[in-house]
C-alpha cells in the first residue's frame, strides 16, 4: 500500500482551457449494446449500485403531483429541515444537493486552493479525481492492499503519509468504491482529530449494509468533517439525482454558497419528502432504519423475509439477500469472490474487459474494474432472485469456456472460498 502521485503541495499553473479525462462510470450503453445486436431490454445490469425493487408506488405518485411550473425551493430548505431531523442536526449544517456529485464537485471548489494536495483512498470513485482536477488542485491516491484475503487498510501508514503531505482535502468513500471495504468508527475518529487542517469527505453513499455508525455529530462539529448521503441508489431515485451533505456551518455554508440557485429540481425535492414520509409511516418504535447514528444491531443486515414495513427495510433486506445468494453461488462454483460490507463485491476474474462482454453476451453486464486499476476484476450488484440466477448460470457457461477465451483469463478456483 502506498501513495501514487505528484508529493508537492503546489504546481505551477497551466494557461489555457483544462483539459480533464472523464470519469467511466457503469450501466447500459445503448449504442454499444445496438452494434453487438443486442436489445437493451434483454439485458440485465449488474453494473450499477441501485435498489432491485425500483421507486416506491408513494414516491412515484408524490413525483407525478409535483408543481412543474413554479420554481422549485432554491435551497430544497423543507427537505433539509426534515433531514436534519432525522441526524439529529440542525437544519443549518444540511445541504441537499442535486445527487452526491454535484456536492463532491463544490467541496473540490471551496476547499482545496489551485496546486494544493488532495488525497483519495485508491483506488477510487473516479468523480473524485474530475472534481480534483478542475479546482486545479493535485491528486494523490493511497492505493489500499490487495490480499489474497481481499483489500486491507494501514491506517498507521496512512496516518504517516498525510502527516508528511498535509492535504487540504481528503476523500474517503466508506463503504469503498469499488472495494466494499469500510473503515472503523476509531478511524475516522482519529484521522478528523489528528488532521484539523485537512477537510475529509466521508462519502457514505453505499452505508446501507453497515452495521455501525461512522460518525457522531460530535465528530462533525470539529469543523473538518463532511459526510455525503445518496438518496438515489436504495431508494431507487437514480434517475432523478438527490443527495445531501452533512457539515458544521463551517462548511455548510460555503458549500450552500457555491451551489447554483434551483439545482435539485421539483420532482426531485418532493420524491425526498414522499421517501421521509414513507418511512415515518411504517417506522417501528425506537428508531429509524435507515440512518446508522442509530445503532442497530448486526443481524439488522441479515435477510429475514417479511421483516420490514418500510420500502426501504425492503430494499436493504432484499440487497442483503441477493448479496448472499450470488456470492454462495459464485464460490461453489470456486470464483474467488472478495468480502465487502456493502451491497457489491468484486470477483477475481483475470481478465475484466473480456468477462464483462462475454458475460454481456449473455446477457448480463457486470463493471469492469480496469478504469479502477483493477484489470483482473468485475463489480457484480445483486438484482430480484431470478435475474441473480441467471447471472450464476452466465458464470458458469464462463468457466466451461476459460480454455477457449483470451491467454490469462482466470477461471473458478478449486476451492471453496470463505464466507460472506
Amino acid at each position: 500500500m502506498g501513495f501514487r502521485g505528484k508529493r508537492g503541495r503546489r504546481s505551477p499553473m497551466a494557461s489555457g482551457p483544462l483539459l480533464v479525462t472523464p470519469s467511466v462510470h457503469g450501466g447500459i450503453d445503448a449504442g454499444e449494446l445496438t452494434a453487438l445486436g443486442l436489445d437493451p431490454g434483454d439485458v440485465l445490469d449488474f453494473s450499477s449500485n441501485q435498489s432491485p425493487l425500483g421507486a416506491s408506488p408513494r414516491v412515484r405518485k408524490a413525483v407525478a403531483q409535483a408543481v412543474l411550473d413554479a420554481y422549485p425551493d432554491r435551497e430544497g430548505a423543507a427537505l433539509a429541515s426534515r433531514l436534519a431531523a432525522r441526524h439529529g442536526l440542525p437544519c443549518s449544517q444540511v445541504v441537499v444537493g442535486n445527487g452526491s456529485t454535484e456536492l463532491i464537485r463544490l467541496l473540490a471548489q471551496i476547499v482545496p486552493r489551485p496546486g494544493d494536495t488532495v488525497v483519495s483512498l485508491g483506488p477510487s470513485f473516479g468523480e473524485y479525481r474530475v472534481a480534483t482536477q478542475l479546482a486545479r488542485a493535485t491528486l494523490t491516491e493511497f492505493r489500499l492492499d490487495l490480499t489474497n484475503e481481499g483489500f486491507d487498510y494501514n491506517h498507521v501508514r496512512f496516518c504517516t503519509d498525510l502527516e508528511e503531505l498535509r492535504p487540504s482535502l481528503c476523500w474517503l468513500c466508506s463503504p469503498h468504491n469499488p472495494t466494499g471495504l469500510a473503515l472503523s468508527s476509531a478511524a475516522v475518529e482519529e484521522l478528523v482529530s489528528a488532521f484539523p487542517h485537512t477537510v475529509f469527505v466521508l462519502d457514505e453513499a453505499y452505508v446501507d449494509l453497515l452495521t455501525y455508525p461512522q460518525w457522531t455529530p460530535a465528530l462533525l462539529a470539529r469543523g473538518n468533517l463532511v459526510v455525503l448521503r445518496s438518496m438515489t441508489k436504495t431508494w431507487g431515485l437514480a434517475g432523478l439525482r438527490l443527495g445531501y451533505a452533512l457539515a458544521d456551518e463551517s462548511l455548510a455554508l460555503p458549500l450552500r454558497a457555491a451551489k447554483a440557485p434551483w439545482s435539485v429540481n421539483a420532482c426531485a425535492l418532493a420524491a425526498g419528502e414522499a421517501v421521509l414520509d414513507e418511512e415515518e409511516a411504517t417506522e417501528a418504535p425506537g428508531g429509524t432504519h435507515w440512518v446508522p447514528q442509530v445503532q442497530r444491531p448486526a443481524e439488522a443486515a441479515r435477510p429475514r423475509e417479511g421483516r420490514s414495513a418500510s420500502w426501504y427495510g425492503r430494499a436493504v433486506e432484499t440487497l442483503a439477500a441477493g448479496k448472499e445468494q450470488l456470492v454462495s453461488g459464485l464460490r461453489r462454483q470456486g470464483w474467488k469472490v472478495l468480502p465487502s460490507s456493502a451491497g457489491f463485491f468484486l470477483v477475481e476474474v483475470g481478465d475484466a474487459a473480456c468477462v464483462r462482454q462475454f458475460l454481456l453476451k449473455q446477457g448480463c453486464l457486470v463493471r469492469d474494474c480496469t478504469s479502477f486499476g483493477l484489470p483482473a476484476h468485475v463489480r457484480v450488484s445483486p438484482r430480484l432472485p431470478d435475474d441473480n440466477e441467471r447471472l450464476i448460470s452466465a458464470f458458469a457457461n464462463l468457466a466451461s469456456v476459460t480454455s477457449s477465451l483470451r491467454p490469462g483469463l482466470a477461471g473458478p478456483a478449486t476451492d471453496e472460498r470463505g464466507s460472506l
